[in-house]
């Protein structure tokens, strides 16, 4: 789905478009332009960004002026309640503004101002790259894959998962990031899924795999932090002969106790090759490590792959999180998952929690653990000590037997 970031310091403007635009497009928000500054740079990319023109701290006009240098074929877009003509040439020379929305437009004119604004992008990036959209997803990525320089181009952000009711830190999940060093942020979406045509993914995967466990165990001799980490395991990796030796030769030299790793895997793993996929989870059980279901519901061989497979948790995908709150259908799917869970002895897991509410939600069903970006985007390794020191009322106005201000600490 298109990626498209909000700016607006107005916390009701952002959610009311979000909502709005959700529906067509995959959306993300942020409350100032600083913050849009470091999504643009550490979340992208973004095919558009639309800005408030008029904002506390730094104005959209100053926003999409950087946001040109940092992610220059993102597509831009100014909002304003008064077509001033000054802010018009501000808007065209300064940032090379692609569309000016004028406050208050309607639902057909937003979509219809997105949808031109992404058609832009794709020329943009057909253009810069000489190649069609789909020649960039394909070949011209995995070019770039086989002659990237991992330690360079790569990153890996943690993000956090807290207990229900308490907030405590429980684990961090490692997430890959690439930024090109001539064109920027690359989405995972865009580059996982052609790693997995050809050897790049394992390459990926042992890089992932080696920086999380090193970093946990920096973690553990320097604060003393206790946490689990879970790292993504392509399912393409399951064919590899040399997938569990891989995975205890990393456990070996990081020194990472096995029992504080969970690799996660999706509902894309072939089960049709029965005996081959329970020997690779066999051994890789026989580490002593721990095995989630990664986007759990999305697909169709869910409830296959809790019959079959070994597995210790279950992480919910959070498109039956997002409207739990007020859809009764959505909240009953989880209730479902969280009791199926707990039946089979399974610890749960809700993925993409936003707001409150949602939050509330997931703390009243009794699911074990949440994540998303309520808590923390995905950090940088050096981030995570000072956000855990910094963070207190880490559920702010969820209702539990807890007390609602603690201190963030491991658990």
């Amino acid at each position: 789905m298109t990626r498209v970031l909000i700016v607006d310091d107005d916390a009701f403007i952002l959610e009311g478009i979000k909502r709005i635009a959700g529906q067509n497009f995959e959306v993300d928000i942020a409350n100032s332009g600083q913050e849009g500054l470091h999504m643009l740079t550490a979340d992208g990319p973004y095919a558009v960004v639309v800005s408030d023109v008029s904002m506390r701290g730094m104005s959209g006009i100053e926003f999409l002026e950087m946001a040109r240098s940092v992610a220059p074929m993102t597509t831009r877009v100014i909002m304003s309640g008064y077509a001033d003509q000054e802010i018009l040439s501000a808007s065209i020379n300064r940032a090379a503004v692609f569309r000016f929305l004028n406050k208050p437009f309607s639902r057909k004119e937003f979509f219809d101002c997105l949808n031109e604004s992404v058609t832009e992008y794709t020329r943009t990036v057909s253009s810069q790259l000489g190649m069609s959209k789909n020649e960039l997803d394909q070949k011209w990525i995995l070019t770039e894959l086989d002659k990237a320089d991992f330690d360079r181009d790569f990153t890996v952000r943690y993000q956090p998962r807290v207990l229900s009711g308490s907030g405590v830190l429980h684990g961090l999940e490692a997430l890959i990031r690439w930024n090109h060093p001539e064109h920027g942020p690359i989405s995972p979406m865009e580059f996982i899924p052609v790693a997995e045509q050809g050897s790049s993914i394992r390459e990926l995967t042992q890089w992932v795999l080696r920086k999380a466990c090193q970093t946990w165990t920096d973690w553990q001799y320097q604060h003393s932090m206790d946490v689990a980490m879970s790292v993504n395991i392509s399912p393409v990796l399951f064919s590899d002969p040399g997938l569990v030796g891989m995975v205890r030769n990393t456990i070996s030299r990081s020194g990472i106790d096995p029992n504080k790793l969970e690799l996660e895997i999706t509902e894309g793993l072939d089960l049709h090759d029965y005996d081959l996929v329970q020997d690779k989870i066999a051994g890789l059980k026989s580490l002593g490590l721990h095995l989630s279901i990664d986007d759990f519901g999305t697909g169709f061989a869910s409830m296959s792959y809790l019959q079959s497979l070994d597995v210790d948790c279950i992480k919910i995908d959070r498109s039956f999180v997002t409207h739990a709150p007020d859809k009764a259908k959505d909240y009953s799917i989880l209730k479902s998952v969280k009791d199926l869970g707990q039946q089979l002895g399974l610890k749960t897991v809700a993925e993409g929690i936003e707001n409150d509410r949602q939050a509330q939600t997931i703390c009243e069903l009794g699911i074990d653990e949440m994540q998303g970006y309520l808590f923390a985007k995905p950090l940088l390794a050096e981030d995570i000590v000072p956000w855990i020191e910094g963070r207190t009322a880490l559920i702010p106005n969820v209702t539990t037997e807890l007390p609602q201000s603690l201190l963030l600490k491991c658990a």
